[in-house]
């Protein structure tokens, strides 16, 4: 009535049609893609790090370069107030000069 199979019978028969290869080929082959897929995220990770720090670097660079303008223009501006009190100065050595030469023609021209 029934027919009754062993196992070496079914082993025979995937032999014989190749069912077993077919099959470990396909895992190999899904196994293969999930690796692949894996290693594209990872370089996916490692170029979003990457173009992050350089993001972050770029940013600090860019702060360093405004903070040496910054410095840069407080010298020339503390130069020029330096020249400026120079100039005033020497116009207020100028003036107390010319000032006791006034003086001076006062106390021999007493008319």
């Amino acid at each position: 009535m029934f027919s009754t199979y062993s196992i070496n019978d079914v082993a025979a028969n995937e032999e014989v049609d190749h069912t077993e290869e077919e099959f470990s080929s396909k895992v190999e082959a899904d196994v293969q893609s999930i690796i692949y897929l894996a290693y594209q995220e990872h370089e996916a990770v490692i170029r979003h790090n990457v173009t992050s720090a350089m993001k972050q670097r770029e940013e600090e660079l860019a702060k360093l370069w405004n903070i040496r303008s910054s410095l840069s223009s407080l010298a020339q501006i503390k130069a020029a107030r330096d020249e400026e009190l120079r100039a005033l100065l020497d116009q207020i050595v100028t003036n107390e000069d010319s000032s006791d030469d006034d003086e001076d023609e006062d106390k021999e021209d007493p008319f």
